[in-house]
C-alpha cells in the first residue's frame, strides 16, 4: 500500500524541514492517532536535541482490506535508521533488520486517500 510505504521516509525526512510544515507533510500520509503520535514524537525529539537519520526498509508480509479499513503486516529493516544528535549528527540509536510492524490503515473521507492510522511496534522478531 502506498500510504504505508510513503510514511517512512515522510516522518524521517519532515524533522529535517522547518516545523510548521510538519503537519501538513504528515497529514498527506497519516490520520488520527498516529498522526499526533508522530508529531508529537517529533517535537519531543527536537526539545532534547534528537533528529532522525537513514531510511528504513519496508517488506510487506500481509495486507487485508475490509472496506475503508486496512491492516499491514511488516517485516522492516531499520537497520540503517535512527535517532542521532540534531547538532552534531553523531548517531545515538539504530534500528534492527528485522522489525515487525503491524499498521491499520484508513481511507480519508475528506480525500478517499489511504493513510496510516495505528502503527504497533510488538517488540518481537520477525
Amino acid at each position: 500500500m502506498a500510504a504505508y510505504t510513503q510514511y517512512w521516509p515522510r516522518s524521517a525526512q519532515a524533522p529535517h524541514q522547518p516545523e510548521d510544515t510538519w503537519q501538513t507533510a504528515l497529514a498527506a500520509v497519516a490520520v488520527e492517532p498516529q498522526l499526533s503520535t508522530t508529531l508529537e514524537a517529533m517535537h519531543r525529539n527536537k526539545s532534547v536535541g534528537l533528529t532522525t537519520y537513514g531510511d528504513v526498509t519496508v517488506r510487506i508480509v500481509s495486507v487485508e482490506i475490509t472496506g475503508d479499513s486496512a491492516t499491514v503486516v511488516d517485516c522492516q529493516d531499520a537497520s540503517r535508521a535512527g535517532q542521532a544528535d540534531a547538532a552534531t549528527g553523531d548517531r545515538k540509536t539504530v534500528g534492527v533488520p528485522r522489525m515487525p510492524v503491524h499498521a491499520t490503515l484508513a481511507r480519508d473521507t475528506s480525500d478517499g486517500r489511504w493513510k496510516v492510522s495505528q502503527l504497533d511496534f510488538s517488540g518481537s522478531a520477525c
